[in-house]
């Protein structure tokens, strides 16, 4: 990697890896190239303190994401395959399985520090939480038009779908248990 970290370029690369055959595999080579120096991209990407997309299409949706010391994003799904860089602070990632009676079970974990990648299925069911006592940055790569997808949060204590808006998401949102 040189030393400097272009937003831009990478945001066309990512771009491009999206149009491939082997979409999900190029778009983590690339995301896993750039974690590979997390301290460079820490220093080259500015801290927006809140979620940006950087681009979107019909093809990829890619974010700059920002999470807060102590809280918790409700347990959601994307319904889309996506890819996760971590350049700044920790994160960790529950995944959930579905109960016969409608409640949700945490079924794994993975915690992800600076410079570690992570790809999850369309049908995952995960929630984020920022474990560090710095805020926790990373590119998010969705493999679609996430803006525009039906998507769902889960309550954690019920397991009840709701829609995906911002209502539901504040409401839903808490400091990591």
């Amino acid at each position: 990697m040189n030393e400097q970290f272009d937003l831009d370029a990478f945001v066309d690369d990512l771009r491009d890896a999206a149009k491939t055959p082997e979409r999900t595999k190029a778009v983590r080579r690339l995301i896993e190239d750039a974690m590979s120096d997390s301290d460079l991209l820490a220093a080259s990407i500015p801290d927006f303190g809140d979620d940006v997309v950087l681009f979107e299409d019909e093809t990829v949706s890619i974010w700059y994401c920002h999470f807060h010391p102590g809280m918790s994003v409700p347990p959601h799904d994307h319904q889309m395959s996506a890819v996760i860089g971590v350049f700044r602070g920790q994160e960790r990632n529950d995944f959930f399985e579905k109960d016969p009676d409608g409640s949700l079970r945490k079924s794994s974990e993975v915690v992800l520090g600076a410079g570690d990648v992570l790809s999850i299925g369309p049908s995952a069911v995960h929630s984020v939480s920022c474990i560090s006592a710095t805020p926790c940055n990373g590119i998010h790569v969705y493999l679609g038009e996430l803006t525009q997808v039906e998507r769902s949060l889960f309550d954690p204590e019920t397991g009840q779908r709701l829609p995906f808006d911002d209502d539901n998401y504040n409401a839903l949102m808490r400091p990591d248990p």
